[in-house]
């Protein structure tokens, strides 16, 4: 690592700074300075939970997010990172796409287009991203089948039908997957203006998760940010791919 070592705030008797930690993901090992850190100063736990802020998409000074905070939360975009070795890599973003993994074949559950990609219709491209909407026909019939078997009514609810958003690799493959809270049902909840994040007094801001693989690590990568930050998505991936590049040591 380049970078000269940075000290920041003093809290609770511990200096907070950016000099390296030491951590490992299945075999691979990585220095990265504490600031990236969610608590600014290590891993807790399995995987990495890190912190980058938006417009920049890079950490806070040492110490910025220990309380009293001194760092706009506002901008905060949420980094969760992990090794992945029970299922293969290849198949991770395919698997995002599905309800598979917690219903059973054959189930009325697998007809449910809200929670399947190829139960989706394509729309035109939007900032690199396609978006998925849900098939309103399918939709429909699924309620019907839904209430005929329960016998009760089957209401819809927009806050369990997020908006999705794909890219794809060359081969076809997902490269990209995001889910945000429905438009219809969430405004984004704050304005931007320039690199400022001004919240709408009274209104919950729409949220995105945002999924991706380093297939050559076999990570799992998942972002969480406000709806309002999705134009810059692919910013936000090539930082978190340039953060494991960089401070990747073995």
């Amino acid at each position: 690592m380049s970078e000269a070592v940075e000290q920041g705030r003093t809290i609770n008797g511990h200096v907070y700074t950016n000099a390296p930690v030491e951590v490992k993901l299945g075999p691979h090992t990585f220095r990265i300075p504490a600031n990236y850190f969610d608590n600014q100063i290590g891993p807790e736990g399995e995987g990495l939970a890190l912190k980058l802020e938006w417009p920049k998409m890079e950490p806070t000074l040492p110490g910025a997010r220990a309380a009293p905070r001194t760092n706009d939360f506002l901008k905060e975009i949420s980094v969760s990172i992990d090794f992945i070795d029970r299922l293969p890599i290849e198949g991770a973003m395919a698997r995002r796409v599905t309800n598979d993994g917690h219903t059973d074949e054959g189930s009325l559950q697998r007809r449910d287009p809200t929670a399947r990609l190829e139960l989706r219709e394509p729309q035109a491209e939007w900032m690199g991203l396609t978006p998925y909407a849900i098939n309103e026909e399918l939709r429909r019939a699924y309620a019907r089948d839904q209430e005929a078997k329960t016998g009760r009514p089957f209401p819809r609810n927009l806050a369990f039908e997020p908006d999705w958003y794909v890219t794809r690799s060359s081969d076809d493959a997902i490269a990209t997957f995001i889910q945000c809270d429905n438009a219809e049902h969430r405004k984004d909840g704050v304005v931007l203006e320039g690199n400022e994040v001004t919240p709408v007094d009274g209104t919950v801001s729409a949220l995105c998760t945002h999924y991706l693989v380093d297939m050559d690590n076999s990570l799992s990568i998942t972002l969480s940010y406000k709806r309002a930050f999705l134009k810059d998505w692919k910013q936000m991936e090539d930082a978190v791919r340039a953060t494991l590049i960089q401070y990747k040591v073995g």
